[in-house]
């Protein structure tokens, strides 16, 4: 048999020649009364089982593993099954469609909508760790945040929408997942340092505004226009270090001033 030959078809497989996927978890009073109603309808499953082939006359459940057990139950010689490709997406689409796996979104991506139908979702399960978060603030904190730049959930803890660390942050786990983040380039050569006290106003800009465009120690949350500014226009002639300079401007903490000090001097 070609590897390929069956895909998509309705077959009438021997249950011999399948062998069984994930064990399924139904109780066996289910299983036992589900097998009658099949043997009381002439022994036919009107809904298939899902299988990969293995080999020549070989296959294995991947999905609907509740009809093969009651099929087994039944003691059927061949059961109608359908034969997939045995993709790993292929796989999930058919689990999720047969409710055997919960379906999951790209968080890195998602929409404000789908972020809170998913937070809907995760707030009415039983024994839910968020059952009582505001789903639309955090909802909409989680949109508005730059989610493409995050390898974890970690970060959500820090929006304030009420997921903590712990089971509410693994919780998010089941609905959804996050694209690798992408490389960073390594930014362009940073310009030349000036003297502080010389410069233009448009050399004092180019350098804050290289740093705030290439986000470089957090620079991209100070105005660089403002700042340039308040540089340019500061009375420097007293000056003998670059220390006022973080007077000037708020979010110039140490560590910016340390950035600061790589392009500029007195």
């Amino acid at each position: 048999m070609s590897k390929y030959d069956d895909i998509g078809k309705l077959m009438h497989l021997p249950l011999a020649e399948i062998e069984p996927g994930e064990p399924c978890s139904e109780s066996e009073f289910i299983i036992t009364a589900a097998a009658e109603a099949i043997l009381n309808a002439g022994g036919r499953n009107w809904i298939p089982v899902i299988v990969k082939e293995t080999g020549d006359y070989q296959y294995q459940v991947v999905s609907n593993s509740f009809i093969y057990a009651v099929a087994q139950q039944a003691e059927l010689e061949r059961v109608w099954c359908i034969i997939i490709e045995p993709e790993s997406k292929n796989i999930e689409q058919a689990k999720i469609l047969a409710r055997e796996a919960i379906p999951k979104v790209n968080l890195s991506t998602a929409s404000r909508d789908t972020i809170l139908g998913a937070l809907r979702y995760l707030v009415a399960e039983p024994g839910s760790a968020l059952n009582r978060l505001d789903v639309i603030v955090a909802a909409n904190r989680i949109s508005e945040a730059n989610r493409e730049t995050w390898s974890n959930f970690k970060p959500i803890t820090a929006l304030r929408c009420g997921i903590t660390s712990g089971k509410k942050l693994d919780t998010l786990a089941k609905v959804f997942y996050l694209s690798p983040p992408a490389p960073v380039a390594p930014p362009p050569p940073p310009p030349e340092k000036v003297s502080v006290k010389r410069a233009s106003r448009d050399e004092i800009f180019d350098r804050l505004n290289y740093l705030y465009t290439n986000k470089i120690g957090g620079f991209e949350n100070i105005d660089a226009e403002k700042t340039a500014d308040a540089i340019f226009n500061a009375n420097k002639g007293k000056w003998k270090s670059l220390t006022p300079i973080a007077k000037l401007a708020p979010g110039l903490d140490t560590a910016k001033m340390k950035i600061i000090k790589t392009l500029f001097s007195l």
